[in-house]
Protein backbone atom coordinates (compact mmCIF):
# COMPACT_ATOMS: atom_id res chain seq x y z
CA UNK A 1 0.00 0.00 0.00
CA UNK A 2 2.83 2.50 1.38
CA UNK A 3 4.60 1.74 -2.70
CA UNK A 4 1.13 2.55 -4.58
CA UNK A 5 0.20 5.26 -2.12
CA UNK A 6 3.39 7.03 -3.17
CA UNK A 7 4.03 6.38 -6.63
CA UNK A 8 1.95 9.19 -7.61
CA UNK A 9 4.18 11.77 -5.66
CA UNK A 10 7.37 10.09 -7.44
CA UNK A 11 5.85 10.81 -10.43
CA UNK A 12 4.32 14.44 -9.70
CA UNK A 13 8.51 15.23 -8.58
CA UNK A 14 9.82 13.77 -11.35
CA UNK A 15 7.40 16.06 -13.56
CA UNK A 16 7.92 18.95 -11.83
CA UNK A 17 11.39 18.60 -11.99
CA UNK A 18 11.29 17.79 -15.82
CA UNK A 19 9.48 21.52 -15.94
CA UNK A 20 11.87 23.55 -13.49
CA UNK A 21 14.42 22.43 -15.24
CA UNK A 22 13.10 23.41 -19.16
CA UNK A 23 11.78 26.80 -17.64
CA UNK A 24 14.61 27.84 -15.42
CA UNK A 25 17.29 26.64 -18.55
CA UNK A 26 19.28 24.10 -16.53
CA UNK A 27 21.83 21.76 -18.68
CA UNK A 28 20.95 18.66 -18.71
CA UNK A 29 23.84 17.37 -20.49
CA UNK A 30 24.11 15.87 -24.28
CA UNK A 31 21.76 12.78 -25.31
CA UNK A 32 22.67 11.37 -28.82
CA UNK A 33 24.92 13.13 -30.85
CA UNK A 34 25.34 16.68 -32.13
CA UNK A 35 26.01 17.89 -35.57
CA UNK A 36 26.67 21.47 -36.77
CA UNK A 37 24.25 23.87 -38.53
CA UNK A 38 24.86 23.50 -42.20
CA UNK A 39 22.85 25.91 -43.70
CA UNK A 40 25.76 28.36 -42.60
CA UNK A 41 28.42 26.87 -44.13
CA UNK A 42 26.50 26.42 -47.62
CA UNK A 43 25.88 30.29 -47.51
CA UNK A 44 30.04 31.18 -47.06
CA UNK A 45 30.38 28.37 -50.07
CA UNK A 46 28.12 30.26 -51.70
CA UNK A 47 29.03 33.81 -51.25
CA UNK A 48 33.17 32.64 -51.91
CA UNK A 49 31.72 31.58 -54.94
CA UNK A 50 30.26 34.39 -56.00
CA UNK A 51 33.17 36.31 -55.36
CA UNK A 52 35.61 33.80 -56.93
CA UNK A 53 33.59 34.60 -60.24
CA UNK A 54 32.98 37.84 -59.98
CA UNK A 55 36.90 38.55 -59.81
CA UNK A 56 37.53 36.23 -62.28
CA UNK A 57 35.04 38.15 -64.62
CA UNK A 58 33.20 35.46 -65.06
CA UNK A 59 29.88 36.39 -63.39
CA UNK A 60 30.19 39.66 -66.03
CA UNK A 61 30.10 36.91 -68.84
CA UNK A 62 27.21 35.44 -67.40
CA UNK A 63 25.31 38.28 -67.24
CA UNK A 64 25.85 39.68 -70.60
CA UNK A 65 25.26 36.54 -72.10
CA UNK A 66 21.60 36.37 -69.95
CA UNK A 67 21.08 39.70 -71.27
CA UNK A 68 21.80 38.88 -75.26
CA UNK A 69 19.70 35.63 -74.52
CA UNK A 70 16.64 37.87 -73.62
CA UNK A 71 17.18 40.46 -75.84
CA UNK A 72 17.27 37.77 -78.84
CA UNK A 73 13.91 36.65 -77.24
CA UNK A 74 12.62 39.80 -77.50
CA UNK A 75 13.19 40.79 -80.73
CA UNK A 76 12.36 37.63 -82.28
CA UNK A 77 10.05 35.65 -80.10
CA UNK A 78 9.31 31.58 -80.53
CA UNK A 79 6.34 32.01 -83.21
CA UNK A 80 5.38 29.43 -86.14
CA UNK A 81 6.78 28.80 -89.41
CA UNK A 82 3.52 28.87 -91.62
CA UNK A 83 3.64 27.65 -95.41
CA UNK A 84 2.22 30.92 -97.43
CA UNK A 85 -1.39 30.14 -99.27
CA UNK A 86 -1.41 28.97 -102.35
CA UNK A 87 -5.24 29.43 -102.94
CA UNK A 88 -7.82 31.78 -101.27
CA UNK A 89 -9.83 29.86 -98.68
CA UNK A 90 -12.74 30.92 -95.97
CA UNK A 91 -13.71 29.05 -93.48
CA UNK A 92 -15.36 29.14 -90.26
CA UNK A 93 -14.20 28.38 -86.32
CA UNK A 94 -16.58 28.33 -83.23
CA UNK A 95 -14.71 29.78 -80.85
CA UNK A 96 -17.24 27.81 -78.10
CA UNK A 97 -14.88 26.23 -75.48
CA UNK A 98 -15.58 23.81 -72.32
CA UNK A 99 -14.32 25.93 -69.13
CA UNK A 100 -11.96 23.20 -66.77
CA UNK A 101 -13.28 25.38 -63.79
CA UNK A 102 -15.85 26.83 -61.80
CA UNK A 103 -16.09 30.46 -62.99
CA UNK A 104 -17.27 33.13 -60.59
CA UNK A 105 -18.06 36.71 -60.65
CA UNK A 106 -16.78 39.69 -58.32
CA UNK A 107 -19.10 38.70 -55.42
CA UNK A 108 -17.94 34.88 -55.35
CA UNK A 109 -21.46 33.66 -57.56
CA UNK A 110 -20.64 30.86 -59.85
CA UNK A 111 -22.05 31.64 -63.31
CA UNK A 112 -20.45 28.95 -65.53
CA UNK A 113 -19.96 25.69 -63.56
CA UNK A 114 -16.83 23.25 -64.61
CA UNK A 115 -17.58 21.50 -67.82
CA UNK A 116 -19.78 24.55 -69.11
CA UNK A 117 -19.68 25.30 -72.84
CA UNK A 118 -18.93 28.93 -73.45
CA UNK A 119 -18.91 30.88 -76.48
CA UNK A 120 -17.48 34.17 -75.89
CA UNK A 121 -18.68 36.38 -79.03
CA UNK A 122 -21.67 35.87 -76.45
CA UNK A 123 -20.54 38.54 -74.03
CA UNK A 124 -17.97 40.31 -76.61
CA UNK A 125 -17.69 41.89 -79.87
CA UNK A 126 -14.32 41.22 -81.76
CA UNK A 127 -14.19 44.93 -83.05
CA UNK A 128 -10.84 44.25 -85.21
CA UNK A 129 -9.63 42.11 -88.33
CA UNK A 130 -7.37 40.17 -86.98
CA UNK A 131 -4.10 39.89 -89.55
CA UNK A 132 -2.03 36.93 -88.94
CA UNK A 133 1.64 37.19 -91.41
CA UNK A 134 5.08 35.95 -91.86
CA UNK A 135 7.40 39.35 -91.04
CA UNK A 136 10.36 37.36 -92.45
CA UNK A 137 8.01 36.70 -95.62
CA UNK A 138 9.08 40.02 -97.49
CA UNK A 139 5.94 39.78 -100.11
CA UNK A 140 3.77 39.06 -97.09
CA UNK A 141 4.46 41.82 -95.11
CA UNK A 142 4.25 44.21 -97.62
CA UNK A 143 0.48 43.06 -98.30
CA UNK A 144 -0.03 43.14 -94.46
CA UNK A 145 1.20 47.03 -94.58
CA UNK A 146 -1.10 47.49 -97.27
CA UNK A 147 -3.81 45.94 -95.51
CA UNK A 148 -2.98 48.47 -92.40
CA UNK A 149 -2.58 51.29 -94.15
CA UNK A 150 -6.38 50.71 -96.06
CA UNK A 151 -8.10 50.74 -92.30
CA UNK A 152 -5.89 51.10 -89.76
CA UNK A 153 -8.11 51.20 -86.83
CA UNK A 154 -9.72 47.90 -88.02
CA UNK A 155 -6.83 45.88 -88.41
CA UNK A 156 -4.80 44.38 -85.77
CA UNK A 157 -1.77 42.89 -87.05
CA UNK A 158 0.14 39.93 -85.55
CA UNK A 159 3.39 37.96 -86.73
CA UNK A 160 3.52 34.32 -86.76
CA UNK A 161 7.38 34.69 -87.64
CA UNK A 162 10.01 37.19 -87.95
CA UNK A 163 11.65 40.21 -85.79
CA UNK A 164 8.44 42.10 -84.31
CA UNK A 165 10.74 44.99 -82.82
CA UNK A 166 12.96 45.43 -86.10
CA UNK A 167 9.45 45.63 -88.15
CA UNK A 168 7.59 47.92 -85.43
CA UNK A 169 10.74 50.19 -85.54
CA UNK A 170 10.42 50.05 -89.18
CA UNK A 171 6.80 50.54 -90.13
CA UNK A 172 6.87 52.65 -86.72
CA UNK A 173 3.65 50.84 -86.18
CA UNK A 174 2.06 48.47 -83.15
CA UNK A 175 2.57 45.40 -83.83
CA UNK A 176 1.95 41.80 -82.42
CA UNK A 177 3.21 38.37 -81.89
CA UNK A 178 2.14 35.05 -81.76
CA UNK A 179 4.05 33.22 -79.35
CA UNK A 180 4.91 30.03 -80.22
CA UNK A 181 1.42 29.49 -82.68
CA UNK A 182 -1.06 29.82 -79.57
CA UNK A 183 -3.42 31.73 -81.60
CA UNK A 184 -2.93 29.98 -85.41
CA UNK A 185 -3.94 26.94 -83.51
CA UNK A 186 -6.94 28.12 -82.16
CA UNK A 187 -8.31 29.54 -85.07
CA UNK A 188 -7.20 26.07 -87.41
CA UNK A 189 -4.41 28.48 -89.60
CA UNK A 190 -2.55 26.67 -91.87
CA UNK A 191 -1.51 28.89 -93.97
CA UNK A 192 -0.47 33.00 -94.27
CA UNK A 193 -1.16 35.45 -94.64
CA UNK A 194 -5.23 34.60 -92.87
CA UNK A 195 -7.29 37.92 -91.67
CA UNK A 196 -9.97 36.74 -88.84
CA UNK A 197 -12.84 38.30 -88.17
CA UNK A 198 -15.97 38.29 -86.44
CA UNK A 199 -19.24 36.92 -88.06
CA UNK A 200 -22.32 36.50 -85.80
CA UNK A 201 -21.39 34.09 -82.93
CA UNK A 202 -18.79 32.06 -85.02
CA UNK A 203 -15.15 33.64 -86.68
CA UNK A 204 -14.64 34.13 -90.02
CA UNK A 205 -11.14 33.25 -91.26
CA UNK A 206 -9.77 33.85 -94.91
CA UNK A 207 -6.35 32.73 -96.07
CA UNK A 208 -4.97 34.70 -99.02
CA UNK A 209 -2.93 33.83 -101.88
CA UNK A 210 -0.88 36.12 -102.64
CA UNK A 211 1.46 34.58 -105.75
CA UNK A 212 -1.72 34.80 -107.99
CA UNK A 213 -4.76 35.96 -106.51
CA UNK A 214 -8.10 35.42 -108.16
Amino acid sequence: MKTSAGFPKIALSVALFACSSILLGEDLGVVGPVYPIAEQDMLVTIEQRLKALEESGELARIEEDAKARYRAYVERPKGVHLPRAKKDRTYYVDPSLTVPYDIRDHEGRIIHPAGTTVNPLDYITLSKQLLFFDGDDTIQAEWARSVIDSDPLRVKPILTNGSVLALMKKWQLRLFFDQRGKLTERFRIQRVPAIVSQDGKRLRVVEHNLDNPE
